[in-house]
């Protein structure tokens, strides 16, 4: 038992994203989840980047948010082959960590990045 009351859940795969904030609610939390985020979708920000049909700004914005979030949280569940995943751990280690060690979903990385 964390004590965990509230899970910022995002990633590429929209799909398991939304099956992620549906689990945290039948535990109880309160999934702090974008669906229109952008990078929700790998084909979506695929087709962002090649057709430059994107708020560049807006989307550099949500990413420096979404990476602040992560690493005020205190607890870190996550893949550390991820970009974000890896600067919220970088930042909040240099602010005293969190609470638990972080749990990574790809023990190759962790054991030996």
């Amino acid at each position: 038992e964390t004590g965990a009351k509230r899970v910022f859940v995002a990633g590429d795969d929209a799909e398991t994203a939304r099956m992620m904030a549906d689990f945290c609610m039948d535990k109880g939390m309160q999934p702090l989840f974008d669906e229109g985020e952008g990078r929700t979708s790998k084909d979506n920000s695929a087709l962002m980047t090649l057709t430059h049909k994107v708020n560049v700004t807006q989307y550099a914005l949500d990413a420096i948010a979404n990476v602040e979030l992560l690493a005020r949280a205190h607890h870190l569940v996550g893949t550390f082959g991820s970009h974000f995943t890896r600067m919220a751990h970088e930042v909040s280690f240099t602010r005293g960590g969190y609470r638990t060690p972080p749990v990574t979903l790809d023990v190759h990385w962790f054991v030996n990045p």
